[in-house]
């Protein structure tokens, strides 16, 4: 095959080969059709059950959260900037899952919520899985903190994993 003839054809051309081949592509290099599948979440509640246990367990970590702050701000190994640190990350988490649980009060289970609802939700109940890291790296200095936000965290981490699922988050 000439040059010119090799420029003017499309695809892959493979003449005569007396040995290996080897392909390489910026891209992806596929036989037949190529076949792109996209997965977008289907945000909300299946049921009033599931709706209902997602508000209660935002309320249980909004507590849990609220008793971590109080023993925080009563420690008298921190200093307090570190106290304050501490406090103020936690009452943000607070103020944002009130705000999950006032947006998603109103969803009608069994109808998809709006993306942008649906983002709000999952943005903060990731906000939320690592306050857990923050709160350990503030409160280092403290073991008896240091015990008591590892409670936490058994109790906690599990409970925004069961909400991101009651929401139909991945």
């Amino acid at each position: 095959m000439s040059d010119e003839n090799k420029s003017t054809r499309g695809g892959i051309q493979i003449g005569k080969v007396l040995g290996g081949v080897s392909l390489r592509s910026g891209g992806d290099i596929v036989a037949g059709d190529k076949v792109t599948t996209t997965t977008t979440h289907q945000y909300g509640f299946r049921t009033d059950g599931d709706k209902d246990e997602f508000q209660r367990q935002l309320d249980l970590l909004r507590q849990a959260l609220r008793e971590i702050k109080g023993q925080i701000e009563a420690s008298d190994v921190l200093s307090a900037d570190d106290r304050d640190e501490a406090s103020a990350l936690i009452l943000q988490n607070v103020n944002a899952l009130k705000e999950v649980k006032e947006k998603t009060a109103s969803l009608v289970a069994g109808q998809k919520a709006a993306p942008e609802i649906g983002n709000m939700v999952e943005s903060n109940l990731d906000h939320a899985s690592n306050i857990l890291e923050k709160l350990e790296s503030v409160t280092k200095k403290g073991s008896e903190l240091t015990a008591n936000i590892t409670e936490l965290a058994v109790k906690y981490g599990p409970l925004i994993l069961s909400a991101r699922h009651l929401f139909g988050l991945p």
